[in-house]
């Protein structure tokens, strides 16, 4: 084995920051620059250069472009490997000394949905990393089925999740309501229903959350108790973000069922309108969800306990 091979397997001598590792491994689990960027909560560019700088320590070429997507190069399909191995030994080492001396320190790993990431934790965060500075939070934001994918693999320690994932091997427990409503812009001519019919619902175009998200299979399931066959909606677009799908809504593109958490601001400035649909709220729950009733490593421990204690309230 070479001295510079050896380098990268041992995490006790290794030549870059583990921050490089965990942005080229995403980069490679989710075949794309912004999308792994966006996950880490960083621009496309600071991704693009710590990977040039990788690349460069190293003198090898570990991606290659294929069409839209990302692909390792053979020396970057074993780099990935061994990066996974060496920040899961990081993992281990860290949690196990803080174990033994009882502190809350090391890292975190929180997987969120981009409902929860954006609106519910911010304060959570500055107030739990107020109390104990020394948990390194490291935030992915995707989809529920993603973070429950990236819970059984053991990529993450806590997903907060929309809605509850029928997974009888995954602990959950609910920690902040929520409501879903349907908007439209301030000038749609549905403003001005007293409610909304079968035939608005079917006959409009909609701006749609990704499929996988918990959002989309809450919105599949309430128009299936509406006898109203999914399939039969009109999507015009399908977007992740929940701001942006507010932005194409105040347009005039179409309408939408969103968060009350992501419309809060256009309710409140009146360029977004709330449309009634149905006689009952839409009520839904955002959960905790981890593999064991109790994490592992003190940092969960303690933000779990933390999290469970925190009042969150529904906008308006």
């Amino acid at each position: 084995m070479s001295e510079l091979t050896a380098s990268f397997l041992n995490p006790y001598n290794m030549p870059m920051e583990d921050h490089r590792l965990k942005a080229f491994c995403l980069i490679v689990e989710t075949g794309s620059f912004s999308k792994a960027a966006a996950a880490k909560f960083m621009t496309q560019s600071a991704v693009s250069h710590l990977i040039k700088n990788l690349e460069e320590e190293i003198g090898v070429r570990l991606l290659n472009r294929k069409g839209k997507n990302i692909i390792p190069t053979p020396a970057g399909k074993i780099f990935y490997e061994h990066a996974k191995q060496i920040l899961e030994q990081y993992k281990n080492l860290e949690n196990g000394v803080y174990e033994v001396a009882g502190k809350v320190k090391g890292p975190l790993s929180i997987g969120a949905g981009v409902t929860a990431a954006t609106y519910l934790l911010p304060q959570v965060f500055y107030n739990f990393t107020k109390t104990y500075p020394e948990v390194k939070i490291d935030l992915s934001v995707s989809n529920t089925e993603k973070i429950m994918r990236d819970l059984t693999e053991g990529q993450i320690d806590i997903g907060i999740i929309e809605g509850k994932m029928r997974n009888a091997n995954i602990f959950l427990k609910d920690i902040a309501e929520d409501e879903v409503v349907v908007v439209a812009s301030d000038n749609h001519p549905l403003v001005r229903k007293q409610r909304l019919t079968f035939d608005d619902l079917v006959s409009q175009p909609f701006i749609m959350p990704e499929a996988g998200s918990g959002l989309r299979e809450f919105i599949d399931d309430f128009l299936t108790d509406m006898k109203i066959d999914p399939q039969r909606i009109k999507i015009a677009m399908t977007l992740a973000n929940p701001e942006l799908i507010i932005q194409m809504v105040q347009s005039g593109i179409g309408i939408s069922f969103v968060s009350k958490w992501s419309v809060f601001k256009a309710v409140k400035d009146e360029s977004i309108k709330l449309l009634p649909v149905s006689n009952r709220k839409l009520r839904r729950k955002f959960y905790l969800a981890c593999m064991e009733k109790e994490p592992s490593t003190m940092a969960a421990k303690t933000f779990l306990e933390f999290i469970r204690q925190y009042q969150f309230f529904i906008p308006f």
